[in-house]
Formats: structure tokens, sequence, C-alpha cells
């Protein structure tokens, strides 16, 4: 019984402390916004429908209690079309009401924004990629989007259907196989959002996250600005050798992307603040357990492992990696959704 509590307490406070990860009605973005318009008339409607009809019931279960010495049934009623009609129309105005205020927005959250950013979303399995066309970037894992700038994102999917959900900034969209659907809305608070895939599609389904770094825009410009005149440094020399032995084929670097793409883009990684799309924190240790045994962190990755390489290499790769990133720009400090 004791384990039971135990249990059930631990589970209570993992569950507090991340409820942030999907609290869907957190204003950071104009689509939350739209939709947390509607829960006060949500709440308002339930709390009547309940407060009349258990008031109701109380009501009839004691003015037609039993009393002491009555014998036989009590007058009987055996209807009241006043009462029929009142009971019929009241809820029907509730989801009428309800209908115009759920239709209003879905008409907004769903409307082309003008002069948008655009950004191109992939999902694999079980990672995410996400290209700015128009600006010359590419990066996976973590959107970078600027505060108080609408985007479209167009997503889509290389193998089998995933959902784009990031519940602090906007609603859920599929990625499908050969389409492409679009979500746009305005992220207008700075922050650190969850993202999940909410399809399921595979072994890490769960394991299958994302962050977007929304940045202040003139951090977003200088990032940009940024990203035109970078150049992969060379932190570590061996670990680039490292790395082009072992790693080149699957995953580019910005700017040079692999044949094929396997993996994601490891052009900024060392200005990450997760690894695995989302299931570490960027740190040194956790890339050196994801390099050695991606599997037992990710079941069904499609990333071998690597446990050949020595110690020495593996540090140097880690250097390497950690050395691919953008100087002056941190996006660790960003409060988290």
């Amino acid at each position: 019984m004791k384990r039971g509590v135990a249990a059930l307490s631990l589970l209570g406070l993992g569950l507090a402390q991340e409820a942030h990860r999907v609290f869907i009605k957190n204003p950071g973005g104009s689509f939350n916004q739209e939709v947390a318009f509607i829960w006060p008339w949500v709440y308002f409607f339930s709390a009547l429908v309940f407060v009349v009809v258990a008031g109701a019931l109380a009501y009839v279960t004691w003015k037609f209690r039993a009393r002491p010495g009555q014998e036989g049934e009590p007058p009987q009623i055996h209807g009241n079309d006043r009462l029929e009609a009142v009971w019929t129309l009241i809820p029907l105005g509730i989801i009428l009401v309800l209908f115009g205020l759920t239709a209003r927005a879905l008409i907004q959250v769903n409307q082309p924004i003008p002069g948008a950013m655009r950004v191109e979303v992939t999902a694999y399995q079980f990672w995410w990629d996400f290209n700015y066309p128009e600006l010359g970037l590419r990066n996976s894992n973590e959107l970078i989007l600027p505060a108080g700038v609408p985007v479209e994102l167009e997503i889509t999917s290389r193998d089998v259907i995933h959902s784009f959900w990031v519940p602090g900034l906007a609603g859920k969209r599929d990625a499908i196989p050969g389409q492409k659907t679009l979500l746009r809305f305005t992220p207008n608070e700075p922050g650190n959002y969850y993202g999940f895939c909410a399809e399921l599609c595979g072994a890490s389904h769960a394991r299958m996250l994302f962050r977007v770094l929304v940045v202040p825009e003139e951090e977003f410009e200088r990032f940009v600005a940024a990203v035109r005149d970078y150049t992969p440094p060379v932190a570590d020399a061996r670990g680039q050798q490292v790395f082009q032995q072992n790693c080149m084929a699957c995953h580019g670097i910005q700017g040079t992307p692999p044949p094929v793409v396997l993996g994601p883009d490891v052009g900024f990684m060392g200005n990450r603040t997760s690894l695995a799309a989302g299931v570490l924190e960027n740190n040194p240790e956790n890339m050196k357990a994801w390099i050695r045994d991606p599997a037992s962190i990710k079941p069904g990755v499609a990333m071998p492992g690597f446990p050949q390489l020595s110690e020495e290499d593996l540090e140097a790769l880690v250097r390497y990696l950690d050395g691919l990133r953008l100087e002056g720009i941190d996006f660790r400090t960003l409060p988290r959704f």
C-alpha cells in the first residue's frame, strides 16, 4: 500500500514538473490566443449545465421524497411541453454559440498571413528537419523563430505519417508523405517551447521530440546574418577526421549536405539545447553516450552505434561537434514552455 502511494506521489510530481511541456493555454503564439479565447466560454457553459442539472436533481430528490405516513404513489406527471421545449432550446443555443466561436477561431488560425516567413518542415523516423528557403538556412530538431514575426510552416514527411505539435504555440498538423500541410501562427513570447510528434510512427514515436526556440527579432536577425558568413569551424582536427570517416555519409554541415539526407544537419550542433531530437540535454557526456549506442536511447533509430571508437577519438569527435557553433549565440537562457 505504501509503495503504491509513493508511486502515485512520484507520478503526480513528475506530471506537475512536466506540465509546462503540454500546456495548451500558453499565450505564446497567436494560434493559442485564438484557442484560449474559447476556453472561458466552454468553462462557463459547462458550469452552467452542471449547476442546472445537479440543482434540478437535488430539488426533485428533496421535493418529492417519501414522507413518513405516506402511502401509495404520489401524483403522477406525464409531461410538460413547455419545460421540454426549454430544455431542448437551451442546449441547442449553447451548441450554436460554441459552434460559432469555434468556426471563428478556425478561420482565424487557418487564414494566410501576409508577409509570413516560410519554413519547410520535414519529418523523418525519428527526427525533424527545418529549412528556411528564403534565408539559406537549415537546422535540425530545433526550429528557431523571431518573436512577433508571422510564420508559415509547410509540413511533410519522408517515410510514414507523423504529426507536428508545439502545445505552447500552436495546434497539431499531420506530416504526410507526398503532401504538404500548412500551419500558420505568430510566436509572440520568446522562449524554449517543447515539441512532439503526435502521431504513432514507430518504436521511438514518444522520443521524436524537438524544440522551437523563439528569440527577439533583433537576435534572430543577428543569427541569420551570422549564418550567411558562417564557415564551419574546426575545434579539433582529429575530431574532424573522425567525423569525415564515420559520419559525413549521413550528416551534413550547414551548406555541405550529404549525397542523401539520412540524418540531421549538424552545422550548429554547439548551439543546440538538446540532442537526439530533443531527448537529451546537449552536453559532452550525453553526446558521447549517444554516439556510442544511440539505439539504447532511441529504439528503432537509423543511426548505428560506434562502440569501436577509442576514447580519444570519441572525445575528439565531441570537441569537433561542440565547436560547430555560431559564437555569441546562446539559446540555453530562454525560458521553457
